[in-house]
């Protein structure tokens, strides 16, 4: 562990190493013993490429986060590499030998790019890998060279050549993201990844094509049985089809188009299902007064969920921009953002700024100087929203303030939807509050438009609403 002093402040950060009489610093760590069959040595070590501490220390940070999120997808079952998959790494090293996959097998005359040079990098990657035996057993005997044995890259790139080539399931992932270009959607990435953990906590992994019915139904048999919630069971099933369909189409995977998740049963779907809690009227009374003692913005946006319904992602994800205040009636604009995607297309929509959202909103716009409203949940590193944080710290605060079965931040919408059916608000209006409208009217955020959800917003605020149970 190395002390740095930035700016008067000492630092003892573990991992960075400088080395005697070096004015460089490394990255430098020990591998965990049970990872230890996934690296070549005993340690990572990478040079930070700065004699600056402040820089060195924060890519000592970046780098620190890189390799944990590797050893936990190792340790969940799923590959080291997550950026370009198997298929684009064997491409790559393909592209830079200038070779196609169909050049394979050609006459030298028809074949495209340096092929001979492409031989003698994996003759290479065979000499580093097998034995002296094994290579002259590879040269003399005529034995078929064991792709397996090479490094990932090597091993994608004369499988795919081949035509051998095959994606385990923990591999799937990788492709997906890639093909999706969602490489950058952490939760759509943590989506993905779940679903494949979800697979290999039952069964072992293998090619899609290579599942069996009776697997999948002893998947489904065995989560329920742990207690995983039917809903939850269906939406893995989901991500998995999903995975599935679209890499072994793109790829080119024939044999495993052919997999069983194309569809299911679960026994009990939907029973297990529990009713969301709603806030009472009296409830939403209390939370008016409600006065945050540490975290301001946890205060402004419980205000604006409780009389808009806003997703809390959505809240987060607002920027100073998309604030109308100066309207005749205020509003905001729920809109995508290179931090935050919607939820759904037609989340995308206009919003009146009433009672106690309209005061949190003037609030947060005059207390800040940000681009953000809420700055505080947005990680400008990562370039995502801190909503799973917002969410937990404001859930929490419910709770202190409510009691233990108070619902949680999620209920504004629900609670929502209640008061504006309470109120008489049309079925169309309140999906598009809502953010659920398949259609929009015609004056979808204009005047009037905005008038009419202003008007059932403001009644909804302070209408009693009897609960139904």
């Amino acid at each position: 562990m190395l002390k740095l002093t930035i700016n008067g402040v000492t630092l003892s950060l573990k991992y960075l190493h400088k080395a005697k009489g070096r004015q460089t610093y490394n990255y430098r760590r020990l591998v965990p013993s049970d990872l230890r069959q996934h690296y070549a040595g005993r340690e990572i070590i990478r040079s930070l490429k700065t004699s600056d501490p402040t820089i060195a220390a924060r890519e000592c940070l970046r780098i620190t986060r890189e390799v944990e999120a590797e050893f936990l997808r190792l340790r969940s079952g799923l590959p080291k590499e997550s950026s370009e998959g198997k298929h684009g790494l064997g491409l790559k090293l393909l592209r830079q030998f200038g070779i196609q996959p169909q050049d394979y097998d050609k006459a030298d005359y028809e074949a495209q790019g340096d092929v001979l040079g492409f031989a003698d990098h994996i003759e290479k990657a065979f000499e580093s890998a097998l034995s002296v035996e094994e290579m002259d057993a590879l040269r003399w005997d005529g034995a078929k060279a064991d792709a397996s044995r090479l490094p990932l890259a090597e091993r994608a790139a004369l499988e795919t050549l081949r035509g051998e080539f095959r994606l385990k399931a923990s591999e799937y992932p990788a492709e997906y993201l890639r093909l999706k270009d969602k490489a950058s959607d952490q939760k759509f990435k943590n989506d993905a990844e779940l679903a494949v953990k979800f697979l290999l906590a039952v069964l072992p992994d293998k090619a899609p094509g290579e599942y069996k019915r009776s697997e999948l139904n002893d998947l489904i048999a065995l989560q329920r049985d742990i207690g995983l919630k039917t809903a939850s069971i269906k939406r893995r099933l989901a991500m998995l089809r999903a995975m599935f369909n679209l890499v072994s189409l793109e790829l080119e995977l024939d044999e495993d188009r052919q997999h069983p998740f194309h569809d299911w049963h679960i026994p009990g779907e939907g029973e297990d299902k529990k009713d969301k809690q709603d806030f009472t009227f009296d409830q939403l009374t209390q939370l008016r007064e409600f006065k945050a003692s540490r975290v301001k913005e946890i205060k402004w946006m419980m205000h604006l969920m409780l009389d808009t319904g806003l997703r809390m992602k959505e809240c987060c994800g607002l920027m100073r921009q998309d604030v109308y205040l100066d309207d005749q009636y205020p509003h905001l604009r729920v809109a995508k953002n290179p931090f935050r995607r919607l939820k759904t297309k037609n989340s995308k929509r206009f919003v009146p700024l009433v009672g106690m959202a309209l005061e949190a909103v003037m609030e947060a716009v005059e207390s800040g100087d940000s681009d953000w409203l809420f700055a505080r949940y947005i990680d400008l590193e990562e370039q995502q929203t801190k909503n799973t944080s917002a969410a937990n710290t404001m859930n929490k605060a419910l709770k202190r303030y409510l009691g233990p079965s108070a619902p949680t931040s999620h209920s504004f919408r629900h609670t929502m939807q209640t008061r504006l059916r309470e109120v008489g608000c049309p079925e169309h209006l309140r999906n598009e509050l809502g953010g659920w409208s398949k259609t929009v009217s015609e004056s979808y955020g204009s005047t009037a438009d905005l008038k009419n959800k202003s008007e059932y917003l403001q009644k909804a605020v302070t209408t009693p609403f009897r609960n139904i149970t």
